[in-house]
Order: structure tokens, then sequence, then C-alpha cells
């Protein structure tokens, strides 16, 4: 009698239970399938400041070209075409601020300036600059200022830095560059200083 009431019970639990799966919609078909979890915030490098505003930088440098500084003005979409990063070049622990002056769409760029500073359309960069926000104002490390550069920060030890330099004819296409070299550079203690081409 206990095992037929027992099993009348395990029924009538079951019946509940597979009457609440169907009434919330709930369905069970084998194994979840695995999701990866979203990618990390890319980690900054030891001793990077919490904020560093490069515009406000390059144009508190006395020392800049003036005609960079008159570019430092908001594209269409109001954002600074200036691109900020941080490597320790120096060793010393903190890291410095990286930027690349960028151009606006070239056809911003024509209707502000028929003969802008660099000629537009220029694919990278025209300016890139190096800073030790460790001192009070930033010091300038580095100045490159020519059309169609990149710097890149090189992976290893992080003491290293290459400028990119490329050559654009009017027909060549964002990926191809007639022609490309390389400058690289290094902390030597004292200043970054260029070790090859």
């Amino acid at each position: 009698m206990r095992r037929a009431l027992a099993a009348l019970c395990c029924l009538a639990l079951l019946g509940v239970a597979g009457c609440a799966a169907e009434a919330s919609g709930v369905q069970v078909e084998g194994r979840a399938s695995q999701v990866s979890p979203p990618p990390s915030a890319p980690t900054l490098p030891r001793g990077t400041p919490e904020s560093a505003d490069g515009v406000a930088v390059l144009r508190a440098d006395p020392t800049l070209n003036a005609k960079v500084k008159a570019t430092l003005v908001p594209c269409e979409d109001g954002q600074y075409p200036v691109e900020e990063r941080y490597a320790d070049l120096t060793g010393d622990g903190r890291a410095e601020l990286v930027l690349t002056v960028l151009s606006c769409p070239a056809k911003q760029i024509r209707e502000k300036d028929p003969a802008p500073y660099l000629t537009a359309p220029a694919f990278g960069g025209y300016a890139g600059y190096v800073y030790n926000l460790a001192t009070n104002p930033p010091t300038r490390l580095l100045a490159v200022e020519e059309s169609g550069l990149e710097l890149v920060l090189n992976t290893g030890d992080g003491r290293d830095l290459t400028v990119v330099h490329s050559r654009y004819l009017p027909r060549d296409d964002p990926c191809c560059p007639t022609d490309q070299w390389l400058t690289l550079y290094r902390w030597n203690g004292a200043k970054l200083v260029e070790t090859g081409k």
C-alpha cells in the first residue's frame, strides 16, 4: 500500500512539474552551449595616470609647431583627431604619453582650409609626439612631423618605439602606400634616440 501511495505521489509530482514547465515555456533539450566570456579591457602599463588630456598637453607645449597647434580643433563628429596611448618607454615605472595627430576626413579639411598644413588626404597621422607626464609641465621627449606616419609601440620590454613612414601617391589605397620605411627609437637613459631604419 505504501509503495502504491508513493508511486501515485511521484506520478502526481511529475504531472505538476510537467505542467509547470509547459506553462512557463521552459524546455530542456540537451546540454547548454558553452559561451565565451566577453574580452577583458586592455590593461594599461603600470604607472599610467588616471587621466591625461592629450590635446591639452599639446596646446600647453610652447615649442609645438604653430601649424600643428592650429589644427587641434574637433572634427564634425566633435572628436579631436588625436590618438592617445601609454607606454613606459623610459623604464622608470611611469607611462609616457604617446600622441599621434591625425587628419579629419579630407572633405572637412578642404572646407576649412583649401591648403592645409600637410596635403590631404593623408592616411595615418601627420605628427607624432612622446611626453613625459612625470614632470610638470609634461616634457616632450620626441617629435616627428611629416605626412603619413604611425607610431607603433613595440612588444618585448616595451622600451622601443617604431615610427612607420608611408608615402602615398594620389591613387594609392589606405592599405597600400607607394613607399614605406621604419625608424626605430629607444631610450638611452637620457633621451629617445634613433637606433636604425
